[in-house]
């Protein structure tokens, strides 16, 4: 009767997009997250339940189970409750509210800022399905702050947080029907030097610049045929025959970027700018053969002002040299899930100038060893040309081949006509923290289709919302039957 008529694909859609707009009417950006806290908490609360903050700001709550499954193995059901706010020039991600709408069968923004759904929609799924009231077993509820800086909530964790727990669900994923079983880890790196320089001696300066490209993200678009603007600036550099002086580059903009432009300022020979002009209409064929996704892509020269100094050469074949030993790429798949990649490296900033020199790379990989070996040599490397190091880390998710929890969910998928696939994600999850503190713990990543996220455009996929609800309902009573 009741729990029937509350379970057709409508009332269900009506209810999630519900809890979400409450979510919506509170600004939430990362490290912004105590309203939407005490919202949850007041939900929880008014459900009986006992919700509380850590000292990070990050909600736990334990929920016994329902009648007949009390004495079931405790599941966590992890989301996170940050966002991440881009929009337009005078959107407010402090004071502003989300104002959604549907448009063809999409979820989606006035355009003015992104959506949240991420993971806004699925913490939306897990408190429905609370407030429904429908048979679980044992829940321990984590809601984690500032995931989108880096994981950081989850870091920030309790290290006994999953004590007591069978498997750990998180709600965070973006394809619905892919069950992720594995993320990648990250290694941001930064190098930096106050470099050698000496008045030009040559007279004519000139700016190179590459752009039209694609850029991307360094761990979802790695695998896309994608050129690199500072790789392809560099390789240009180490290309030049004719004698050059460096005075300035600049490529990228962050760490886990594919950067789309670059551009570097040189000192050449007056009589050696035909040979110049040569070299770079033939490296534009060579670069757009090797890319043919960068039809865009664009090799030029003009002429610039006389640069006040320029790095000695030592300096310079220096720089491009530690440059040139950073990965940019795919450099191995992904040893459970062979279409995904495993292992990747980035340039992201390549930048020089009088007063600095900074090359910051991006390492990914879906084991921590592959990751630590590449980054401790760029590290060695880098000291090694003077250069100082940093370095800052977050553990792969490994997954494993076969689990009882994603097992689960594929025969209660197919009990309901649903083809589920395991996955894994070139990017960083939260179940990569917690693996850390429960290696042998089944854990998976999962959720509805949400299209475009962290952009104006992001959307979710209305008729995915139903059958994933059902889905993790049907998880919450029978995992450890």
């Amino acid at each position: 009767g009741r729990l029937l008529a509350m379970w057709d694909a409508q009332t269900i859609e009506t209810g999630v997009l519900e809890e979400f707009a409450g979510l919506c009417r509170i600004p939430h950006p990362s490290g912004q997250e105590k309203a939407i806290a005490q919202h949850l908490t007041s939900q929880l609360e008014a459900l009986g339940f006992s919700p509380m903050l850590d000292h990070a700001g990050n909600l736990l709550c334990d929920i016994p189970g329902s009648a007949g499954l009390e004495n079931r193995p405790r599941l966590a059901v992890q989301a996170h409750m940050d966002m991440v706010c881009v929009g337009a020039p005078d959107y407010k991600p402090s004071s502003d509210p989300i104002r959604t709408k549907i448009q063809d069968g999409f979820l989606c923004t006035d355009g003015r800022s992104s959506l949240g759904a991420d993971c806004g929609i699925g913490l939306s799924a897990i408190m429905y399905l609370l407030q429904a009231q429908r048979p679980h077993v044992p829940l321990r509820i984590i809601f984690t702050v500032d995931e989108e800086r880096g994981l950081a909530g989850a870091m920030k964790l309790d290290r006994n947080v999953l004590e007591d727990c069978s498997g750990l669900i998180n709600l965070d994923g973006f394809h619905f029907g892919d069950l992720m079983i594995s993320s990648a880890g990250g290694r941001r790196q930064t190098f930096r030097r106050a470099p050698d320089c000496f008045f030009p001696m040559l007279d004519s300066p000139v700016a190179l610049s590459i752009s039209g490209l694609l850029g991307g993200h360094s761990g979802d678009d790695i695998a896309a045929g994608r050129a690199n603007a500072a790789q392809l600036l560099l390789w240009l550099l180490q290309s030049v025959e004719i004698p050059y002086e460096l005075a300035e580059v600049h490529a990228g903009t962050s760490h886990n970027a594919i950067p789309s432009s670059s551009t570097a300022t040189i000192v050449v020979d007056q009589r050696d700018t035909e040979k110049l002009q040569a070299l770079l209409d033939q490296f534009q064929q060579d670069a757009r053969r090797m890319y043919p996704v960068e039809t865009g892509l664009s090799v030029q020269f003009t002429a610039a002002a006389m640069p006040a100094s320029v790095l000695t050469v030592d300096e310079r074949d220096d720089f491009l040299a530690l440059a040139g030993l950073v990965p940019c790429g795919v450099q191995e798949m992904h040893p459970l899930v062979s279409d995904v990649v495993g292992t990747s490296g980035t340039l992201g900033v390549l930048s020089a100038d009088s007063s600095q020199l900074e090359i910051r790379s991006f390492l990914r990989s879906c084991q921590d060893a592959a990751m630590e070996a590449q980054g401790d040599f760029l590290a060695a490397a880098a000291e090694g040309f003077g250069y100082t190091a940093e370095s800052d880390t977050y553990a792969a998710w490994p997954g494993v081949s076969e689990d009882p929890l994603s097992t689960l969910l594929i025969q209660q998928g197919a009990a309901m006509g649903l083809t589920l696939r395991k996955n894994a994600v070139h990017v960083g999850l939260e179940p990569s923290v917690f693996h850390q503190l429960a290696p042998d713990m089944p854990m998976i990543s999962t959720g509805m289709d949400v299209l475009s996220p962290h952009s104006a455009g992001e959307r979710v996929r209305i008729s995915t919302i139903a059958p994933f609800v059902r889905l993790l309902d049907a998880c919450l009573q029978n995992q450890g039957n």
